[in-house]
């Protein structure tokens, strides 16, 4: 698999080529965007590329989001010396894959290219495998059947990418303790909070990796809980303060209302995290700014139950009766699909705790979401 450097700078491309030749990488060159266009589709594609923010007054965005359109497999890494903190979450946001800073070490660049190398194999094993598939499924019944092989894969891509989102979560969080340690005794409190938000953020990642394994397990029915009695009204302050900020981008009210201080409930705290973050998610998705989300617990006949009340546009009658159906996903495509497959794996989740989650919904009006678990 070749590597493509695209970079003006002729001495730093040429030492960052060296360093990947040495490690035995197939290294094409480029100064400008043109011509690394040029070679990208002579390769179709099939390249990991490194590429400078900005080169010649050209911006490296636009060529991000051309090359991508074009070629969205494509593992596209941008190289600059002093980023601006926009143009890095820009980047992200439009599909860069990461962002190394200049210069960069040769151990992280090898082990960046050798991570764009294996997602890069691992995309396109995924669209073989996926062609494969749909020629059994042109061919005859029996070969319909053969078709399920597709889950499997499926289940095999998620726990990979749960894997690897760990692995890099944890890369990540080293990087975090490592900055906290060094900013002790700095007189500005700023990165002291900065580093907090950031570290809860890496712990609600982490969340979202277990959510995908719990999909995988609830594929096979082998959700695994570890249920023991913990503070619920602590995990309900935590979900919200969370969101708290995000609420407050969208304009939306957001708060925690009524609950015990000694709220007590028998499950699994991370599991009933996993369960808060999806139906917050999706709360905050479909109510508009100047709406209103209320979070309340209370204790009802041994349990200990949480309602997630929007005022949302609420959901219609015949939505709800197959809401939780993961076979019947109530998403559409306007990028909400989470809504189907989150609140599936609330359902098992919760059930498997021992609980049960429920939805009253009227159209124009609002959604309240409740689940409960055994308070002993």
């Amino acid at each position: 698999m070749g590597v493509l450097i695209v970079d003006s700078d002729l001495k730093e491309r040429e030492k960052n080529a060296r360093v990947l030749s040495d490690a035995r990488y197939t290294v094409h060159q480029a100064s400008g965007f043109g011509e690394a266009s040029e070679i990208i589709k002579r390769h179709r594609g099939r390249l990991v590329l490194l590429s400078e923010l900005a080169t010649g007054g050209d911006g490296g965005l636009n060529f991000l989001s051309e090359t991508l359109r074009k070629f969205p497999f494509l593992p596209f890494t941008f190289l600059a010396s002093d980023p601006p903190l926009e143009s890095v979450i820009e980047a992200l946001q439009k599909g860069a894959y990461d962002f190394l800073r200049k210069p960069v070490a040769p151990d992280i660049l090898c082990h960046s290219v050798g991570r764009s190398i294996q997602k890069l194999d691992l995309t396109l094993e995924a669209e073989k495998q996926e062609r494969d598939v749909r020629h059994l499924l042109a061919h005859s019944r029996e070969e319909l059947k053969a078709a399920q092989t597709l889950s499997s894969f499926k289940g095999f891509m998620i726990s990979m990418a749960a894997h690897d989102f760990r692995s890099i979560i944890t890369v990540l969080e080293g990087y975090v303790n490592m900055i906290h340690e060094r900013c002790q005794g700095c007189s500005v409190a700023e990165p002291s909070g900065m580093l907090g938000q950031a570290q809860r953020t890496i712990g609600r990642l982490r969340t979202m990796a277990n959510t995908l394994l719990d999909y995988e397990a609830a594929e096979k029915g082998q959700i695994h809980v570890e249920r023991k009695p913990f503070s619920l009204v602590e995990v309900l302050r935590d979900a919200v303060g969370f969101y708290r900020q995000y609420a407050e981008q969208k304009g939306i009210d957001l708060s925690l209302d009524g609950v015990a201080p000694d709220l007590m409930a028998m499950g699994d705290r991370i599991k009933v995290m996993e369960i808060l973050d999806n139906l917050l998610y999706n709360a905050m998705k479909f109510t508009p700014a100047k709406g209103m989300i209320r979070l309340t617990g209370n204790r009802e006949d041994g349990f200990a139950t949480v309602c997630v009340m929007d005022s949302g546009p609420g959901i219609q009658k015949e939505k709800l009766d197959s809401i939780f159906d993961q076979a019947a996903i109530v998403a559409t495509l306007d990028a909400k699909a989470r809504i189907g497959l989150g609140l599936s794996i609330c359902r098992r989740l919760v059930e498997a705790q021992g609980g049960k989650i429920w939805i009253e919904s009227t159209l124009g009006k609002g959604t309240l979401v409740y689940f409960s678990l055994p308070e002993k």
